[in-house]
């Protein structure tokens, strides 16, 4: 059970729990969210004490994003079939498991560079689902580990390059 001003992930968004009240709908105790980056209460979402769907869950910690790192190495890329890309990234967008991310990220850019290679545009749907795999990651991080945005994912590529050999 979590209590005000906890900082939790509800899908793939950081929020800060600023309340709990009884839902005028189902009559259920329920969480009040605001997204981390927009504590100023313009959007505010209200979350089951239940969490039933699953969809509410502790901040990554600094042990698990160490684990993370050292496992992005060998984190497989999605097959390349360019006529399922955008289902097999919106599929994996759905969990809630960071290494889904990761695959989102390193098949993404890897698809792009290869384009890139062969003088081709970058594909729409490559860049779309980088960014937001991208935004989710880096974001958690950066609330974690206290830091900024760039920061998170500079620390973060960096520690991968490490471990890698890069």
């Amino acid at each position: 059970m979590y209590k005000v001003n906890d900082i939790v992930v509800y899908r793939r968004d950081v929020c800060k729990i600023i309340g709990k009240h009884r839902s005028d709908f189902t009559g259920e105790q329920c969480y009040i969210l605001v997204p981390y980056e927009k504590q100023d209460g313009s959007v505010k979402m209200q979350v089951p004490v239940s969490n039933r769907g699953g969809h509410l869950r502790n901040l990554i910690t600094r042990e698990e994003i160490d684990r993370l790192i050292a496992e992005a190495p060998d984190i497989q890329q999605l097959e390349n079939k360019p006529a399922n890309m955008k289902s097999q990234y919106a599929s994996l967008l759905k969990t809630d498991n960071l290494t889904d991310l990761i695959c989102i990220i390193k098949t993404s850019y890897n698809r792009n560079r290869l384009r890139r290679e062969q003088n081709k545009k970058m594909a729409s749907v490559d860049d779309e689902y980088l960014q937001k795999a991208e935004k989710y990651l880096y974001a958690e991080i950066a609330v974690a580990l206290g830091l900024s945005y760039d920061e998170s994912k500079e620390f973060f590529e960096n520690e991968v390059k490490k471990i890698s050999g890069q």
